[in-house]
């Protein structure tokens, strides 16, 4: 009989044992080694959220209680012969030894490196292996940085030469079906600029650079990307890129996120970082990896070592101000490296030709360009050559279930989907776009979506696909994404939809941002189930921010339940929000929970706990943790010990604010005057007021008027604001002004604009103030309504009406496209003209005025005539403008909660509950959850 040796046996159960803790405890995929290969078990493979990486390390395991018989301190000695060592270190591969415990069923480990190995003259050299060196998650990150140095020290930079890639093979879009050619390329005002970048690369002081073309789908940025890397100099014997031997990389898009950062980190010189759809690294990915991407970008393009490199790369409008747009103060700042990335890198491409431009198409010896020029619609080439007419009309007129995941896929992008969706996604999410029969037919004939998805993929007359399919999933056609989120900015998805979502198995990051959309949109039942089935810091983060909501609404177990959540996914500024509510409630455990909160540095917990300590009378405790307060940059816990202590110490509680550091004194003292005014030692707040002023910090008598005009005593504000010293800056002059006209003071108002024009006519101050401060436009119209000056307010509107038409006569290389600074002046402009024509009463011109200004983004237009509906009485009209505005919100997370849009719903349904409870996705009020 063969009998099976106890030896193999506990082998077998050794690599047993290591695959379950390299599967289940890592993530990572195991491959044993079955054949004869001088000592290496296993290979493992380095995954990464669900990412493949091709990054190895090798196993030799060992099993059994004979080799934990050599223990040391904090771990065992591995031993072996000095052959096997040798082996090991030189492996193409690093290698680790791993010791399997099958008594405990854990794994310990090791690399085998210079530095780990001890060796002896006598050829039996040995290894330390640490008894903390478990194979479970703490293991992931050592054993995949071996990796990653282990590819470095072999691999050669990433990228490929420029020759070696067809216009496709970097996204350039075709000009056609059947079209293998790009047609004849006509130069334009950013090519130039772009060259220009391209020069420094490649001149005798070679440097690195970067460029973003910003335009919108269609355009020709890529093309002009691909144009700029064949394109020779201007100077005599200047080569192109490609000539001159540079590479690009990445040369498959998009990478996974990770694996571009680990690759990126390898770039060498001469080398073109090729970022079509910039968005798809910068904004995307995790807050963490899509700031270390910015941040290596920056050390690449800094590091003269390493250069030249070249960073190209496209971003629409919208993605560009996202990128760029510097937080509302005290709001997190989770693109600031990539706003450093892309600051006076901006290369505008309009969405039009010039007159100049289209003449030169149409005199080319190239009958597609000839064509292209001839059938556009004013200008917009690019977008005939695109068969961005043709695309159209094929969505317009597609079936229902063409239509469905058409529609799915755009609304979906529109709440922050990636680009690619994977087919059971796709599948499920269409299904609830289908109404009627089709949803019924749909249920018992799942050949659906094949059919839909088919006729999306076919080329059109005029057109590629509409519907793009790979390994990674389906991606919609850019135009038609872009054209969803104009086309739906009022549309809300499917209850289905989401509940789609939250079954899906979608990345944390997307979960959270599609959440964040919904609860923008005031879908708080809706965000807070997606925020609560994710489960991460970052959607308690969320929770907690909606909890705060409903404790102003007074829904208090509501608010705790979402607390409690926030607390149980490891938020530690919940523990302030728990603390707050039952504070409010006058329930017990307080005190222990900011004690808590302030240990783990929740900034806000200081303020509350000041408070309660002085409140209690522990005067000492509470000005101990206020000054810990200033050593961390907060002032509020400080001037709350004080508020208690002007009760019966007021000079005490006046040393307390002065002896504040300069950098927050004058901020403090401000809260502290208003606040002494507040409990009617009027004489108190003015005199330090007044002493503020004096030493140089009139916002302080400022902010004491604005109280007093407030509480409804102006001529108390009249009287403070004459002893403001003269303004300095025109900001500060307007701001005056405004507070002057609001106080009743309206002749000094007037003299503080004459002063700021130089000019004694109204109409010249406002022309003045317009052409030189263009951006005061909103402090200006402020006065002049609180001054009530209704014609120089029709006059101003007049004049932006004016300044955003186009002139009569163009020169022919005139430039027709908006840069974005104008488009929203011009979005300004029809707002202002929206709300003029509201409040004549012409409805029809408001609302064309006003759904412009949407398109632009900008939906306060909408939101004054809603008003204005409302004033007048029509509810019905004012609900579908409400509602509107709300399924358009792009604001940031819960700024729309109580605002504007969500109040004008509920005063035009006559139903406060939807300003605690939100709406459910058919736009309906949700009930109590």
């Amino acid at each position: 009989m063969v009998r099976r040796l106890a030896s193999a046996r506990t082998a077998s159960e050794g690599v047993t044992q290591t695959r379950h803790a390299v599967e289940t405890g890592m993530g990572w995929l195991f491959r044993e080694q079955p054949f004869e290969d001088y000592g290496i078990d296993a290979h493992v493979e380095v995954v990464d959220d669900e990412t493949v990486l091709g990054r190895l390390v090798a196993l030799q395991i060992k099993t059994g209680p004979s080799y934990f018989a050599s223990p040391t301190e904090d771990g065992w000695w591995f031993r072996e012969n000095a052959e096997h060592f040798e082996y090991w270190l030189d492996f193409s591969i690093p290698v680790a030894v791993v010791l399997v415990d099958l008594d405990t069923e854990l794994c310990h480990w090791q690399l085998v490196t210079d530095e780990t190995v001890e060796k002896s003259r006598r050829g039996r050299w040995k290894l330390r292996v640490p008894r903390a060196h478990v194979l479970d998650s703490s293991a992931v990150e050592p054993l995949r940085e071996a990796a990653e140095r282990h590819v470095r020290r072999v691999r050669r930079p990433p990228g490929s030469l420029i020759t070696s890639f067809s216009p496709s093979d970097l996204e350039v879009h075709s000009a056609g079906p059947g079209l293998a050619v790009l047609p004849e390329y006509v130069m334009r005002d950013h090519d130039h600029a772009l060259d220009m970048v391209v020069a420094d690369a490649l001149g005798p002081s070679a440097r690195s650079g970067c460029a973003i073309l910003v335009g919108e789908s269609c355009t020709g940025k890529t093309r002009a990307l691909y144009e700029a890397l064949h394109r020779r100099g201007s100077d005599p014997g200047r080569s192109s890129l490609a000539e001159a031997g540079w590479r690009v990389w990445p040369g498959v898009n998009p990478l996974p996120p990770r694996r571009f950062l680990d690759e990126l980190s390898h770039v060498g010189p001469r080398t073109i970082v090729w970022l079509n759809e910039a968005q798809r690294y910068l904004r995307d990915p995790s807050a963490n990896v899509r700031t270390d991407i910015a941040t290596t970008l920056l050390e690449v393009l800094a590091d003269d070592s390493r250069g030249p490199v070249l960073v190209l790369g496209t971003l629409w409008p919208e993605q560009w101000h996202e990128l760029t747009r510097t937080p509302d103060e005290g709001k997190g700042d989770l693109l600031a490296a990539a706003r450093r990335l892309l600051t006076g890198h901006h290369v505008r491409v309009p969405d039009t030709f010039t007159n100049a431009e289209v003449a030169m198409a149409r005199r080319s010896a190239d009958q597609v360009l000839v064509a292209a020029a001839s059938r556009a619609t004013g200008t917009a080439v690019t977008q005939q050559l695109a068969g961005v007419p043709d695309l159209l009309q094929r969505y317009e007129t597609a079936g229902m279930a063409s239509r469905a995941v058409v529609h799915a896929m755009m609304d979906a992008r529109r709440f922050g989907h990636p680009e690619w969706f994977p087919e059971d996604f796709l599948r499920a999410a269409a299904r609830c776009y289908l109404t009627g029969p089709d949803h019924h037919n749909a249920e018992e004939d799942s050949s659906w979506f094949e059919a839909g998805i088919g006729d999306l993929l076919l080329s059109g007359t005029a057109s590629g696909p509409a519907l793009h399919r790979t390994l990674l999933g389906y991606r919609l056609d850019d135009f038609l994404d872009q054209e969803g989120r104009l086309r739906r900015r009022f549309e809300f998805p499917p209850a289905a939809f989401w509940t789609t979502v939250v079954e899906s198995d979608m990345p944390a990051d997307t979960r959270i941002q599609m959440a964040d959309g919904a609860a923008q949109r005031f879908r708080l039942r809706i965000a807070a189930s997606l925020y609560e089935v994710t489960g991460t810091t970052a959607a308690g983060q969320r929770l907690d921010s909606l909890a705060r909501h409903f404790t102003y609404k007074d829904c208090p177990d509501t608010a705790e339940r979402l607390v409690q959540h926030a607390v149980e996914m490891g938020v530690p500024e919940a523990l302030m929000s728990l603390a707050r509510l039952r504070h409010a409630h006058r329930k017990e455990g307080v005190v222990p929970l900011l004690r808590q909160a302030v240990e783990l540095g929740q900034d806000a917990a200081f303020d509350l706990l000041a408070h309660l300590l002085e409140q209690s009378g522990d005067h000492e405790e509470a000005e101990s943790v206020a000054r810990r307060a200033i050593g961390r940059g907060s002032w509020e816990a400080i001037v709350s010990v004080a508020e208690w202590r002007d009760i019966d110490s007021p000079d005490e509680a006046e040393r307390l604010i002065l002896d504040l550091p300069e950098e927050v004194r004058w901020v403090a003292l401000a809260e502290f005057v208003c606040r002494r005014d507040g409990v009617d030692d009027h004489d108190g707040a003015e005199r330090l007021a007044v002493a503020a002023a004096v030493d140089g910090h009139p916002e302080v008598l400022l902010m004491l008027a604005d109280n007093r005009e407030g509480s409804g005593d102006k001529a108390a504000a009249r009287r403070l604001l004459a002893r403001m010293p003269r303004p300095q800056t025109c900001e500060d002059a307007l701001r005056l002004a405004l507070s002057c006209a609001q106080a009743g003071a309206h002749d000094e108002a007037r003299t503080l604009l004459a002063q700021i024009s130089g000019a004694l006519d109204l109409n010249d101050q406002i022309a003045v103030i317009v052409d030189g401060w263009p951006h005061l436009l909103e402090p200006l119209y402020n006065v002049l309504a609180a001054l009530q000056e209704r014609l120089a307010i029709q006059r101003l509107t007049d004049r932006l009406s004016r300044r955003q038409s186009p002139a009569p006569a163009l020169n022919d290389d005139e430039d027709l496209s908006p840069n974005d600074e104008e488009m929203d002046e011009i979005a300004g402009a029809y707002v202002v003209l929206a709300g003029f024509h509201a409040r004549r009463g012409e409805f029809e011109q408001a609302e064309s005025l006003a759904t412009a200004a949407s398109e632009l983004g900008d939906a306060n237009g909408l939101v004054i005539l809603g008003h204005e509906l409302l004033h007048r009485g029509d509810r019905v009209y004012a609900e579908r403008l409400a509602l509107q505005v709300v399924n358009m919100s792009a604001t940031e997370l819960l700024t729309t909660l109580g605002g504007e849009p969500s109040n004008m719903l509920a005063e035009a349904r006559a139903d406060d509950a939807l300003l605690v409870w939100g709406l459910e996705a058919d736009g309906s009020t949700a009930k109590p959850w």
